[in-house]
């Protein structure tokens, strides 16, 4: 069973990372300091969970895109009930949109990574689909993406199968 607070840390990382303001890879600034400014009215005391939910949708998106829908899964659209464990996971959280800096954001990516993939731009297939069921997804994915912003390659990682 995947840990759920490194899933969410994961695409707070990724998601961050990817921002305009980053490796410009999805067209959003939601983990941007900046933000919170205009999200706060808005969102009040829950502004850390409004801003993952804005990067994940963003990064959704272009994974989407990349990937396609349908029979495969990625970091940012995972299989329903682990979604809903997530949001859970996020609801708990005071700060879950804490983010201190690009070099932070990819040490932190670093040590969640197995280390042992090479940069594939585009969608890459990491795996089955009941790898989602265990732990050993997380490492893999978090290589593929570390690599992928190290060399400057949009990297899309995926399972299915």
């Amino acid at each position: 069973m995947p840990n759920n607070h490194d899933v969410s840390r994961l695409r707070v990382l990724v998601g961050y990372l990817g921002e305009r303001h980053q490796s410009n890879w999805w067209p959003s600034s939601f983990l941007d300091r900046t933000s919170e400014a205009f999200l706060t009215p808005v969102f009040g005391h829950a502004v850390a969970n409004a801003r993952v939910v804005g990067v994940t949708e963003a990064a959704r998106r272009v994974h989407d895109e990349a990937i396609g829908v349908g029979q495969a899964f990625h970091l940012f659209r995972l299989p329903e009930t682990l979604e809903q464990e997530l949001h859970r996971t996020l609801a708990a959280s005071k700060d879950a949109a804490a983010v201190e800096s690009a070099d932070a954001a990819l040490e932190e990516l670093r040590t969640l990574s197995s280390g042992k993939v090479a940069a594939k731009p585009g969608p890459v297939h990491v795996g089955p689909l009941d790898m989602l069921a265990d732990a050993r997804w997380i490492p893999a994915v978090a290589g593929h993406y570390h690599v992928a912003f190290t060399a400057g390659v949009p990297s899309f990682p995926y399972f299915a199968g």
